[in-house]
């Protein structure tokens, strides 16, 4: 069952309680470690997982939505915790290109009775639906004086790069993996940075 008809399913009455909050959970796929949290204090089980609780530690960005096919960046902002700087250092192994997923979760902010169907407080309400889908790129860190940190972790949607070729770039291996037997690229970065020919 899709979002919308798991949004549908939910009897009215649950909603016109007034005791229905919303909750951000966060997947991360980090390399060796992949991190589910979510916005809150203490940790939840939602959608067959549990997610920690992360409070203030971690923000992010506003989630843009519009009905183009965009590749739309969001942001989060990371606290400077021992774990989280040897991320940074080892982005690009460990961070970059990995899967970041938004979703959001409804759930009982008090127990109530609504539909026929009894919610205790914190209880999820319907599956988590997705929000945002996309890639982790770059997380750029920096410091100022000895405790004022900051780290920033970069995502893109799945369309960046969509009108990207396979093996698009203009240099010498992607050019070989089309045609084996070019050599038009092999002197390119010769020519780089003010390199004038001399002509016979």
């Amino acid at each position: 069952m899709g979002a919308r008809e798991d949004l549908i399913a939910i009897p009215d009455a649950v909603y016109r309680t007034g005791k229905v909050g919303q909750a951000a959970l966060v997947f991360m796929d980090f390399q060796d470690a992949p991190k589910r949290w979510w916005a809150g204090f203490g940790d939840i089980a939602a959608g067959g997982h549990r997610w920690q609780g992360v409070g203030d530690l971690i923000s992010m960005s506003e989630i843009t939505t519009s009905y183009s096919v965009s590749a739309e960046p969001m942001t989060f902002q990371l606290a400077a915790t021992p774990e989280m700087l040897a991320l940074a250092l080892a982005a690009k192994t460990r961070v970059r290109d990995r899967q970041v997923q938004v979703f959001l979760q409804l759930y009982a902010t008090e127990g109530f009775t609504a539909g026929g169907v009894s919610y205790t407080d914190g209880q999820a309400i319907a599956s988590p639906f997705s929000l945002y889908n996309g890639t982790m790129q770059k997380m750029p860190w920096s410091a100022s004086g000895s405790a004022d940190r900051t780290i920033t972790l970069e995502c893109e949607g799945n369309f960046f790069r969509r009108n990207a070729s396979p093996r698009g770039n203009w240099n010498d291996a992607d050019q070989k993996a089309r045609y084996p037997d070019d050599r038009g690229f092999e002197r390119l970065p010769l020519y780089a940075g003010n390199y004038e020919a001399r002509w016979r």
